[in-house]
């Protein structure tokens, strides 16, 4: 007997059904409901039903609005992902990351003292909480001092709003160890928390790897030394799963590692990276040297031509430091910090302060720097600044809100956020920002408008 609900077996012969499983697939990339009518439709099915919507013509009109179209939309993808994962999975991998990465990566930032990883797809936590865990109990006595950030996003609003919570069923450690739950996890009731000491390094994002641009500066994700993506790829469709290791190529710090699922690997899509083998592993190392290894152009914030400087005929070009008295620009700013030259990058801010303190852009880019060093409060007030120079700096406002949601204070976060909306609401919804990626005002507000939802969802 057919476990199809009679909505759905009516959405399937609806006129439109194949317009909005066209839009859904579009807008999240999951071309694994390609051939898969029935279960979308049931899922599908399920979101008309509670909110009361007609057919697909209507449903579409929904999503379609810009008021209700972009809340519908993440209501959808809740009802659609498959975000079902657990601590330690493929312990093969995790092994590999202490006896290998890892210990590549604390040495090669040694100097600098600092690691970025990024958790993409993380669903509920487990995958970016596991790194946790693993750098607090193998590796906390090399990485004392250190300034190590775990950023885990996804495209389930939900699932982020339990991965803040820290509390998860049995189930999700069911390759956990009886030592390891009683050390890292206090029990209340039928749920297991995470002791608070492996939650400080993690903060979580909303990020749609399909539709939102990375490498980005405004959302903090570039230059990192790990990238972990297992299990996400395989549901999208070849040409988008090469697009994707290009812009996680283009993230990731020279000499930087690329972690995807077993079941992922396929070599012609990694060869702009370096194959590493380990026990049961497959690992890319992004070259050390990597323009000249992969002979691509080095990423730039820029979201227009790849930032070189001005050249006039006849004249050669030197590199040149702030220290010589040359005035830096932004572009020099942003180009160290494609590199992790955080220094480097934050020199030239404050020689660009010392030239011209009233000058909002620099202060902002200051604080996104100091942010990259770990100076927090001195990245918080220098965003201030930036926003009492210039009231109508969206994209300070957004930052800001950015910045205070990874560090618990949602009322103000959302109060942020609130006042980016206020400001778009008098910008063409087409408008670029060339400071942030190219991002357009509508895709903008949907941003906030999600970071808003998701604070809430969490009062």
């Amino acid at each position: 007997m057919s476990t199809t609900l009679p909505f759905a077996d009516a959405l399937i012969t609806d006129p439109l059904y194949p317009r909005l499983k066209e839009h859904l697939l579009e807008s999240t990339g999951l071309t694994y409901y390609a051939d898969k009518n029935e279960d979308l439709a049931r899922r599908i099915g399920r979101r008309l039903s509670t909110i009361g919507a007609r057919d697909c013509a209507s449903y579409l009109e929904i999503l379609r609005d810009p008021l209700r179209g972009p809340s519908e939309l993440a209501a959808l993808i809740e009802e659609v992902t498959i975000g079902e994962t657990y601590f330690f999975r493929h312990r093969e991998q995790f092994d590999a990351l202490r006896d290998l990465v890892l210990p590549d990566l604390i040495a090669r930032n040694r100097e600098s003292r600092r690691m970025r990883i990024w958790s993409a797809g993380c669903a509920d936590g487990p995958e970016p909480y596991s790194l946790a865990i693993l750098l607090k109990r193998e590796l906390a006595h090399k990485l004392s001092g250190w300034e190590v950030t775990i950023l885990g996003t996804d495209i389930n609003q939900r699932s982020l709003v339990r991965a803040r919570e820290g509390k998860f069923e049995a189930w999700a450690l069911r390759s956990t160890s009886e030592d390891l739950k009683r050390d890292c996890f206090r029990s209340e009731g039928k749920l297991w928390s995470l002791a608070p000491e492996y939650k400080a390094r993690v903060s979580f994002q909303y990020h749609n790897l399909v539709e939102h641009s990375f490498p980005s500066l405004l959302n903090n994700l570039f230059c990192f030394d790990l990238i972990v993506c297992r299990n996400v790829m395989i549901y999208f469709r070849s040409e988008l799963m090469q697009r994707m290791i290009r812009q996680f190529h283009d993230c990731l710090a020279p000499g930087a590692w690329l972690l995807v699922g077993p079941s992922e690997p396929n070599m012609t899509q990694f060869s702009s990276f370096h194959i590493v083998n380990a026990p049961g592993v497959t690992l890319y190392q992004k070259e050390s040297q990597s323009t000249a290894a992969t002979g691509e152009a080095p990423f730039t914030i820029a979201p227009v031509e790849p930032y070189s400087p001005a050249i006039s005929p006849g004249v050669t070009v030197t590199a040149r430091t702030v220290s010589e008295g040359v005035t830096p620009t932004l572009e020099e700013v942003r180009r160290h910090g494609d590199q992790g030259a955080w220094e480097s990058a934050v020199r030239c801010c404050e020689q660009l302060l010392k030239n011209d303190n009233l000058n909002s852009t620099s202060h902002f880019y200051h604080a996104m720097v100091l942010e990259q060093m770990g100076r927090h409060e001195e990245a918080e007030k220098s965003l201030g600044r930036a926003i009492y120079l210039d009231r109508q700096s969206v994209l300070a406002h957004y930052y800001l809100g950015l910045f205070l949601q990874s560090r618990g204070n949602g009322r103000q976060a959302e109060r942020s956020f609130e006042n980016a909306l206020e400001l778009l609401r008098f910008r063409d919804d087409a408008e670029a920002f060339a400071d942030a990626d190219g991002i357009t005002a509508a895709e903008l507000k949907k941003l906030a408008t999600m970071h808003i939802e998701i604070l809430r969802e969490r009062v």
